[in-house]
């Protein structure tokens, strides 16, 4: 159904008066039915009018999701650039890096190499230099306690000169040879001097010679010849012995 060239639904053709004022006098002219028929126009234009605005919303709310979209689009184009450039960053050397890297690395070894036998060649002469200054300085404390002893014999020479009695002279002797021994002791020298007639140890002893011996059993210690010393439990001088040979013939 149509008036002046528009629909009853049209909203340009809704506004115009002279469209209500034909309008009204229709639906009096009807009665009931026109009541009926004026209800059904209003529905379906409110029901137009509804789809209307849901059509709107829409684009509306399409409107705004599309700057999001474009948002994360770019969001993702950027890391995709990031990527690139961390994946061209991290390319691997070429063969020429590789080798000036291995060059370096061996010209920095060489160095060390010069520096350690360099270190290793000063140690060595220090250590030298230090065992020989031991060695020369080693016995400076036994010498100093050896000192007073030869002071102590050249006064027994001067009291020998001026008084002749061997009772003074034997007396200062003894003194002289117990004070050695104590120097001796002090640093760690023992006497090896067996007894007449204990039992020979060829770690110790020495045998300077056999002596037949009805006293003394065959194989034994016979007689003392020189005192044999060791210098804290390491032998320095066997004792030299004369080993009996057991009973004579005759």
């Amino acid at each position: 159904m149509g008036l002046g060239g528009g629909t009853l639904f049209d909203e340009e053709f809704l506004d115009n008066g002279t469209f209500y004022s034909v309008l009204c006098s229709q639906i009096r002219l009807l009665g009931e039915k026109g009541s009926i028929l004026l209800d059904f126009f209003l529905n379906e234009g409110t029901t137009e009018n509804e789809n209307l605005g849901m059509n709107n919303a829409k684009d509306t709310e399409n409107m705004e999701q599309a700057p999001e979209e474009e948002l994360e689009t770019t969001a993702e184009c950027a890391d995709a650039d990031a990527s690139e450039a961390v994946t061209e960053e991290v390319k691997e050397p070429t063969l020429e890096e590789k080798l000036e890297a291995a060059k370096a690395k061996a010209d920095e070894n060489y160095a060390s190499y010069l520096r350690s036998v360099a270190d290793l060649d000063t140690y060595r002469r220090r250590v030298m230099r230090e065992k020989d200054e031991l060695k020369k300085y080693a016995v400076s404390a036994l010498i100093e306690s050896i000192l007073p002893i030869y002071d102590n014999m050249g006064l027994g020479l001067s009291s020998v000169e001026q008084d002749a009695d061997p009772k003074v002279v034997l007396q200062g002797i003894q003194m002289v040879l117990t004070q050695f021994q104590k120097v001796l002791e002090e640093n760690g020298v023992k006497e090896i001097a067996p007894v007449t007639g204990g039992e020979f140890d060829p770690n110790l002893h020495e045998a300077f010679q056999t002596q037949a011996s009805d006293d003394v059993e065959e194989g034994n210690v016979l007689q003392l010849v020189r005192k044999g010393f060791s210098l804290n439990d390491r032998l320095i001088r066997p004792a030299n012995v004369i080993v009996s040979g057991g009973k004579s013939e005759g």
